[in-house]
């Protein structure tokens, strides 16, 4: 495939990174060098050590492209838990937090995501998250 692709552009080496996504789908990135040596093992372990941030810039880039408000990781776990139908004293017993700090967590969702409910949130933030994202 390479070499039907990218041969007629003068690349010579490339090499390839699956990234997370959900199932039936396919996410990767290509880099290829048109002169020089191969890529090295130390070429691989640096993509490695890279591919979740990359990742997440990706994913980041996907929520703005989408119109999804930007949350913070916290904000995501307390949205997702009460997307599950958990009250606030199950969130904050669950993630070691006051009540109070759950409230004021949804208090952010609901003013960043211009939603008026817990589900209305909910559809509108969890639909754009992958399976394998990190809340």
């Amino acid at each position: 495939m390479f070499a039907e692709i990218f041969g007629p552009t003068g690349a010579k080496h490339s090499m390839l990174a699956a990234m997370p996504t959900a199932p039936g789908h396919t996410r990767r990135i290509l880099l290829y060098r048109d002169s020089g040596s191969d890529f090295t093992e130390r070429d691989r372990l640096v993509l490695q050590l890279l591919r979740p941030h990359l990742y997440e810039t990706y994913l980041d880039a996907r929520r703005r492209q989408n119109g999804v408000p930007r949350l913070s990781a916290r904000e995501f776990e307390v949205l997702r838990l009460a997307a599950q139908g958990r009250s606030n004293a199950a969130i904050a017993r669950e993630l070691f937090i006051s009540v109070g700090t759950v409230r004021k967590h949804m208090e952010h969702v609901f003013d960043r995501t211009g939603a008026r409910s817990r589900a209305g949130a909910a559809a509108l933030v969890l639909p754009h998250l992958s399976v394998t994202e990190p809340h």
